[in-house]
């Protein structure tokens, strides 16, 4: 504080005005009050409405101090009168605003930071007061929630997620423990879009240390779950392809890796139907082999010609999205399906039909859904074509590839294991040993293709007549032997003779000529009068059917006793005196008289 004079001049200051003019006593007196002020005009104003009206409002002025520090004064002027009267000067008290002015002024810029700090963060922050109203909230959520700062602002935070009582049991966490973290909550938006969230919140006091309310802050996790959701889909994608690959290296037959197949892609596909269409070795149509889920197809056979999949070697879809695809002929009924093609080392192998009629895709789906569709297919085809190749293989080491029975190596193996299943099945079997008579002669005559003719034709009859688990191979030339587990004498008897009648009634054709009927001689054996292992069987049947080639050939005899039709009688013959004596063989005869047959020109009486 201090006195003016009427003149101007300071007359007094107490010692704090001393400090903040940075005078002494002796320098105080007749110092001009002005001169103190950044303008003196302003401050003269004040003085001269003082001495005019007895007093000022409180004002603020600037004062720079000596030290050139700008201060900012709040002053008050009174006008001051003698005791007799006349006016003696105005009386003046000031305030130092300045340490008021820099705390105020920081406080304002910490809060232009704080502000500057929420609305920079692109998570939703907001404050709650401790009966659960928003207090504040960044730009991030207004963004989330679709309303504006000041219509959250004094509104409960719960009306805004999907499970409000479950945002309560957090906040109420929150004031229990202090603080929650990753809470699971589903914001909702004024569209009726949803966003998952973690929250993270704590609360926070004031001066005093009571709880002021809870900071949160918001995580929105909906792209992590779906990046997480399709990472945890592409590995069970993955496992299931891998799964498939391992089960389908073990399939020795297609047959076998159908199922393996079809069950896979129904894993894959989940709520479609679909098939799988191969196509076989005439490449003239394409089959069904297998087919998944509730659905009718139209047809179980297309031509590759209607096959678009085929056509262009590439995947062809309809309904996925808007393309210049043209429909599918064999699949004109259905809406939405991707064709995929199977095929490799450039040839192809046949397709796979997926449907997804009444089944929503996402967009974000439809290239994870064409990727999947083709690395499926691609293992399927190379996995087909290598079982082909392995098909292809093992027959060629079991096949005769001139008549395609099995060959002698594969018999030889199967009369094992027949024997072997025969001893413990306490069952019998029978084997014939069979020779095309005067074979020789009939190449020579009409030329190895009318042979192989021949010989194909009584391969394609002996398939017709095999039955169960009886094996019929090429044992070498024009010898072929048939093994019948579980076939008594008789039984074989009965078969043998009917085949035996059968190959004389064939009815050759080779371009365009008839070429003339053949006939066979056959020699049988069974297990275990005859033998107990294939070697003995075979010997004893290679016997018989040499007994057979002496005594005429086109007849049957079995091993250690003669075999004589039904319809036949037999002639009196025997070899006495030898210990090996056999019964009489009877020719046998295909004329009603009972006369033996002329021998036909092309056959000599050579075995």
């Amino acid at each position: 504080m201090g006195i003016i004079g009427l003149n101007g001049k300071i007359r007094y200051m107490n010692a704090a005005a001393r400090r903040l003019a940075e005078l002494s006593l002796e320098e105080m007196p007749q110092r001009d009050f002005l001169s103190f002020f950044a303008i003196p005009e302003e401050t003269g104003g004040l003085f001269e409405q003082a001495l005019k009206f007895g007093a000022t409002a409180t004002c603020t002025v600037a004062w720079p101090s000596p030290t050139g520090k700008k201060l900012e004064l709040e002053f008050c002027f009174n006008r001051f009168q003698h005791a007799d009267g006349s006016m003696g000067g105005v009386f003046f008290v000031f305030r130092d605003l300045s340490k008021e002015r820099a705390l105020q002024h920081r406080m304002l810029s910490t809060s232009q930071y704080s502000r500057n700090l929420l609305e920079a963060s692109l998570d939703p922050l907001l404050t709650i007061s401790p009966d659960g109203k928003i207090m504040d909230v960044n730009r991030a959520t207004e963004l989330a929630t679709g309303y504006n700062r000041e219509t959250l602002i004094g509104s409960d935070f719960s009306d805004y997620f999907t499970d409000p009582q479950k945002a309560r049991e957090g906040y109420q966490k929150v004031f229990s423990e202090g603080q929650v973290s990753d809470y699971p909550l589903v914001l909702r938006h004024t569209t009726g879009a949803e966003t998952e969230v973690l929250y993270n919140a704590s609360i926070y006091r004031d001066d005093e240390g009571r709880v002021a309310g809870v900071f949160a802050a918001a995580r929105d996790v909906t792209q992590l779950k779906r990046s997480q959701q399709e990472l945890e889909t592409t590995n069970h994608e993955v496992t299931l392809l891998s799964e498939m690959n391992n089960l389908l290296q073990s399939c020795s037959t297609e047959s076998e890796a159908f199922p393996v197949i079809t069950t896979t892609l129904e894993k894959l596909f989940p709520k479609t139907c679909g098939r799988i269409l191969i196509l076989k070795t005439t490449a003239t149509m394409l089959l069904e082999t297998s087919a998944w889920g509730n659905n009718t197809w139209k047809s179980s056979t297309i031509s590759p010609s209607d096959c678009w999949a085929l056509r262009r070697g590439r995947m062809h879809d309809i309904g996925l999205e808007e393309s210049l695809n043209p429909p599918c002929r064999a699949l004109a009924e259905k809406n939405t399906y991707l064709c995929i093609p199977l095929q490799a080392h450039g040839r192809a192998l046949g397709i796979v039909h997926i449907v997804f009629d009444g089944i929503e895709s996402p967009p974000h789906d439809l290239q994870r859904i064409r990727q999947l569709a083709n690395a499926a297919a691609d293992n399927i085809s190379l996995a087909l074509a290598n079982l082909r190749l392995r098909e292809s293989l093992q027959s060629l080491s079991i096949r005769d590839p001139l008549t395609g029975l099995y060959n002698r190596r594969f018999m030889e193996e199967e009369v094992d294991r027949s024997i072997s299943r025969m001893t413990r099945l306490q069952k019998p079997m029978a084997l014939a040993f069979l020779d095309i008579d005067h074979f020789k002669d009939y190449n020579d005559k009409f030329g190895h293709d009318a042979g192989d003719a021949v010989m194909k034709a009584i391969a394609e009859l002996m398939e017709s007549f095999r039955q169960g688990s009886d094996v019929a191979c090429r044992y070498g030339g024009e010898e072929f032997v048939v093994v019948m587990p579980e076939t008594g004498p008789d039984q074989a008897k009965r078969k043998i003779e009917s085949f035996r009648k059968s190959v004389r009634q064939l009815s050759l054709r080779l371009n365009g000529q008839t070429l003339p009927g053949v006939d066979i001689s056959v020699g049988l054996s069974f297990f275990p009068e005859h033998g107990r292992t294939t070697a003995e069987l075979l010997k004893q049947a290679d016997n018989a059917l040499y007994r057979a080639k002496h005594q005429g050939r086109n007849c049957i005899e079995v091993a250690g006793r003669e075999f004589l039709t039904p319809d036949q009688p037999s002639v009196g013959n025997t070899n006495s005196g030898s210990t090996n004596s056999r019964v009489p063989v009877i020719r046998r005869q295909e004329t009603s008289s009972g006369q033996q047959p002329a021998t036909r020109p092309h056959e000599t009486q050579t075995t």
